[in-house]
């Protein structure tokens, strides 16, 4: 298992490992805990506003086609062109998480059980493929591998829709049940996804033809003893949509529709998150302060050794992932100190740009479980001034926050 932090970290991580609260879940009268709501969203009165970030097009190679994800007469909508790309084999218009009325995000979290059950509608022109393709997905920022998906494969020349879950130590995909793809299209069909996220967790997949109740159940499976945790800090989070490879013969433009989106969360809401404070000393700006720029794969995420309690992961790699700080204040035009605090895996690099200009490599070796600083010259104007951090070959280190000196 991928594990980050360990001996003092604990403490700090178990602090990390708890979500906002939204409603406090009272036990049924035998004391038993029971489902309770946490998220029932409206595309009428939340829009896109209901999911915690959009991954739409966020390459930019179809701006034609914008929005590629949109809520519309009473659903959530999501468009694929045969043109979209998020790198050079696949394509992705997804939603991600799930966000609060309050506007902050539901975060699944160690050992609790989740049920999400919504109305689908899959065309016929979403076909199965013998590649990847994904119409719902459980993950988490830490690792890129998925946890568990919703997915439309090509079994033995069939058109499927399967549920399966990964296993982290050999980047594997196991289906644990299936079901024929041609007879659900064109038609709404409600699924239930049931999962304890922990350990030893289980994950439970129903799919009915029709709303729920009093519909025909056409599979309903559960696998239990299986990983479903794999971080000790971020959260597990939800994430439908359409995500493909475009290496597929016969690919069509298509789309998804979802509704009815619903989460319940078996027994009381865990309290909110209470993490370290930022740092407020003159010169210092956090990485994930509001009003930095957060680009393609980029995102604030939590730390238990960071100020702030934050870093931002997925920077570089390629030229669409990267993050701005911005509001950087100088009292005067000239050379200054900029001090890099970030989380690095072995030796990473940041390429740095100050206001546009030409780049600085910043090179770095830690772990990732301290954080590093390296300091370098920076020429800087009086006023504000922006800082990206970028790469173009290579991820790069985790930023945790800059200091100006």
């Amino acid at each position: 298992m991928r594990r980050h932090l360990v001996g003092a970290l604990a403490a700090m991580a178990l602090l990390l490992q708890t979500a906002p609260a939204q409603a406090v879940a009272a036990a049924s009268p035998s004391g038993a805990p029971r489902w309770e709501t946490r998220w029932n969203p409206s595309p009428w009165r939340d829009g896109v506003d209901a999911f915690e970030a959009l991954e739409d097009d966020r390459r930019g190679s179809h701006p034609e086609g914008l929005p590629h994800v949109s809520a519309e007469k009473g659903v959530w909508r999501f468009d694929a062109h045969l043109e979209d790309r998020d790198g050079s084999d696949r394509m992705r218009n997804e939603v991600r998480g799930m966000r609060a009325a309050d506007g902050s995000p539901l975060e699944i979290r160690k050992d609790e059980t989740w049920r999400i059950t919504y109305q689908m509608y899959i065309p016929d022109t979403l076909d199965a493929t013998t590649n990847f393709t994904h119409i719902w997905q459980l993950k988490n920022s830490d690792v890129g591998t998925p946890i568990a998906q919703i997915s439309l494969p090509v079994v033995n020349g069939v058109q499927k829709i399967a549920a399966r879950y990964w296993t982290l130590e050999d980047n594997k995909s196991h289906d644990f049940a299936t079901a024929d793809l041609e007879p659900i299209q064109n038609k709404w069909v409600t699924t239930t996804i049931e999962f304890k996220s922990g350990d030893a967790g289980y994950m439970r997949w129903a799919l009915h033809d029709g709303p729920k109740n009093g519909s025909r159940t056409i599979v309903d499976q559960k696998v239990e003893n299986i990983d479903l945790w794999w971080t000790q800090e971020q959260y597990n989070r939800p994430k439908w949509g359409i995500y493909r490879s475009i290496k597929s013969a016969g690919l069509q433009e298509t789309y998804l529709l979802v509704k009815d989106l619903k989460a319940e969360q078996l027994g009381a809401a865990t309290p909110p998150v209470k993490l370290p404070p930022p740092d407020r000393s003159p010169g210092t700006y956090e990485a994930e302060r509001a009003g930095n720029v957060f680009e393609g794969a980029a995102e604030p995420a939590y730390c238990a050794v960071c100020s702030g309690g934050r870093k931002v992961i997925l920077v570089g790699g390629n030229v669409y992932d990267y993050t701005v700080v911005r509001g950087v204040l100088s009292e005067t035009t000239g050379t200054r100190q900029l001090t890099v605090h970030a989380l690095v895996d072995g030796s990473q690099t940041f390429s740095v740009s100050v206001n546009g200009g030409d780049a600085i490599q910043v090179p770095m070796t830690g772990t990732k479980d301290t954080v590093t600083t390296t300091t370098v010259p920076v020429d800087l104007v009086a006023g504000v001034n922006t800082i990206r951090f970028f790469g173009l070959t290579a991820r790069g280190p985790e930023l945790d926050k800059i200091v100006i000196g």
